[in-house]
């Protein structure tokens, strides 16, 4: 969006996003700011006779009540469920520090949340202070930067991917490859090379004939799409799981998830991950829901299964 766009609201059409398709984390984000005021505001803010009780207990449950309410103030913010906020206050000279920690298991990020508790806070002592300072003001709120404890990747990039797509009815052209498409799409848009794209019968020979040529040519992901389902036909998976040197649970685990919440809780397609020699090899359904939301996973998290 251009910045003309941004500052006049794009025609009205702003939306929010769409996150109903990312799964569920462990999320958390920590922000600060400080107040300052005079030192006679600071002898009445400390005070034990106060006469406006306990200035900092006062902010904090400010803090907190105004943290776990942040979609009502903000129009595009999603709705978060906090499982913990807390708020630090340290004192110093001329001025105040306060610091939030916000923690949730969500779809979306909680920055939001720690600015509000922050800012909330802050305005709770200035309303406090302000009838015996005029001087009392807030400044410095941000985000306090996460400090990333991975080590650094070293693999190379972009990865080389392959999407293989099984499937009886596009081959004879009673049906069209969207799922595969979508796919290889979605890892070109994300910078990796994947050129490497092929529809094929329901048939074992063909697949593994296939998967193993771009073993050959170090395709270091191969996703396939089709042939995963319970029928005589769905031969991916018998197919390729005698080939793999050990089955990537986790990665199946998170799949089968989202599958599950995309069929209120019911799903009969089988799912597999694995690793033959360097390659990873992903078995997906030809299910447009479930490629888009195994793209979303697979895209800012699959070089940690490089670094080895």
């Amino acid at each position: 969006m251009s910045e003309n766009n941004l500052l006049n609201g794009n025609n009205g059409h702003f939306n929010m996003d769409d996150s109903s398709s990312k799964p569920e984390a462990q999320q958390s984000a920590k922000a600060e700011g400080k107040i300052y005021f005079s030192n006679g505001a600071r002898e009445i803010l400390l005070a034990d006779n106060n006469p406006k009780a306990d200035v900092i207990t006062a902010a904090k449950v400010a803090g907190i009540q105004a943290a776990k309410r942040t979609s009502e103030f903000i129009p595009f913010h999603h709705a978060n469920s906090l499982n913990w906020v807390e708020l630090d206050f340290s004192s110093s000279e001329d001025h105040i520090k306060i610091e939030s920690t916000v923690k949730a298991v969500t779809r979306s990020g909680l920055e939001m949340e720690a600015l509000t508790a922050v800012s909330v806070a802050a305005l709770t002592i200035l309303d406090i202070c302000k009838d015996h300072d005029q001087q009392v003001n807030i400044q410095d709120i941000k985000i306090v930067p996460k400090v990333s404890k991975k080590k650094m990747l070293t693999v190379k990039t972009p990865l080389k991917v392959g999407v293989l797509v099984i499937s009886d009815r596009i081959t004879a052209g009673l049906a069209d490859d969207e799922v595969g498409q979508m796919l290889q799409s979605g890892f070109a848009k994300a910078g990796y090379h994947a050129n490497n794209y092929s529809i094929i019968s329901n048939d074992a020979d063909k697949l593994i004939e296939k998967v193993q040529e771009w073993l050959e040519q170090n395709i270091e992901l191969i996703i396939t799409t089709g042939g995963n389902g319970i029928g005589p036909r769905d031969i991916t998976l018998t197919s390729l799981e005698p080939f793999f040197d050990f089955r990537m649970e986790g990665l199946e685990q998170t799949l089968h998830s989202i599958a599950q919440v995309n069929n209120n809780g019911f799903y009969i397609d089988r799912l597999a991950a694995g690793k033959i020699g360097k390659t990873i090899v992903i078995c997906l359904p030809i299910d447009n829901a479930l490629a888009q939301d195994a793209l979303n996973v697979i895209l800012p998290n699959i070089h940690q299964a490089f670094e080895f």
